[in-house]
């Protein structure tokens, strides 16, 4: 198969879901036969199929057939991602080489496509999303050194340099606990949802619990979450709804 992508199990999956059909051990490479003509009197020749085996290449293929049969097509980003979200759950330490193959192997193909322009541009918008800037990262390097003095402050400050050069970054911090305790909720409202939705929320929740590890911002994660709650009807999750948790972490899914 092709590790960059999440394959379904099934050969006749919908090609409106965001995971790729399987496309078995072996696939129809040529139909060779002639058809029957009154016009001309010739005798049909039964058709002759002639097989060669799946290569990782072809599910390439496939992924941007997807890309250019997606509606509605300011959407495509969400099937990017979730392929995205799949490699890296599995291969944590991979994201590296998704966007590689993206960018490297994916781009150029989709690039030749006919009346794929706008596909194009929103494909390459996700890929400079995920891909950091060297400038940025240059600026981002440059320290700066100031002394200040403070007498006695009770209630919450914030400093905020005006230099040029400085660079603010604000960080959510999230209770590892609550997160966690939140997520086996909304495992408990999911049951009796769709399987490939159950599928996507499973994919989100264990990324998520992967970069809090690693104590890096889970906020995109949350987001998609809230995004997927949205679509499937907020009612639907009673028992988060029910909790304390709730209105702890709905500013960060989205929900005000």
């Amino acid at each position: 198969m092709n590790p960059f992508f999440d394959i379904s199990i099934d050969k006749n999956f919908p090609d409106d879901q965001l995971s790729l059909r399987n496309l078995g051990e072996k696939r129809v490479y040529a139909i060779i036969g002639r058809r029957r003509s009154d016009f001309w009197g010739t005798d049909g020749i039964s058709s002759t199929k002639h097989y060669i085996d799946v290569v990782p290449g072809d599910y390439d293929n496939l992924f941007i057939h997807k890309i250019l049969k997606w509606q509605p097509i300011w959407d495509i980003d969400r099937v990017v991602e979730h392929h995205y979200q799949h490699f890296i759950v599995n291969q944590p330490q991979g994201d590296d080489q998704f966007l590689k193959h993206m960018k490297y192997v994916i781009l150029p193909q989709l690039k030749k496509q006919r009346n794929a322009e706008v596909r194009v541009e929103l494909f390459e918008q996700w890929l400079n999303q995920k891909t950091p800037n060297p400038k940025e990262e240059a600026k981002s390097s440059i320290v700066n050194h100031n002394i200040m003095h403070v007498g006695n402050i009770h209630a919450p400050t914030q400093f905020q340099q005006g230099s040029d050069n400085s660079v603010q970054t604000l960080h959510n911090k999230f209770n590892k606990e609550e997160i966690q305790q939140a997520f086996e909720l909304l495992k408990k409202d999911i049951q009796s949802l769709d399987e490939q939705i159950r599928k996507d929320f499973a994919m989100e929740m264990d990324y998520a619990i992967i970069q809090l590890a690693k104590e890096k911002d889970i906020k995109p994660q949350l987001l998609n979450i809230g995004s997927l709650m949205t679509q499937a009807g907020v009612g639907v999750f009673s028992s988060l709804l029910a909790s304390p948790l709730w209105e702890i972490i709905k500013p960060h899914l989205g929900f005000h």
